[in-house]
């Protein structure tokens, strides 16, 4: 198994660290604006439902938004992930 370089690195990283940011450092803008803009709004709607609090009535809604967002944001690292080291177009 070969080392990754430097450039899946810090695409990956950057994909991590910002939802989108590696597929526009990709040359995919819309695509990365798209997908942060996705990202974002599923994480505000969570945060506004109150996830912190157990008593709320919408809990369990805002965990689950967090949840979904925090998946949609690995799943994205991982396209980066396959299109930096040709295993997808």
């Amino acid at each position: 198994m070969k080392r990754p370089d430097g450039k899946i690195v810090l695409l990956v990283l950057a994909s991590a660290v910002l939802p989108g940011l590696g597929h526009v450092l990709l040359g995919r803008r819309a695509r990365g604006g798209a997908f942060f803009a996705v990202v974002l709004a599923t994480a505000l709607v969570g945060l506004s439902l109150d996830p912190r609090n157990p008593s709320a009535a919408t809990y369990e809604y805002g965990r689950t938004y967090l949840l979904v967002a925090a998946i949609m944001q690995l799943l994205l690292v991982l396209d980066v992930f396959e299109r930096v080291s040709g295993r997808r177009t």
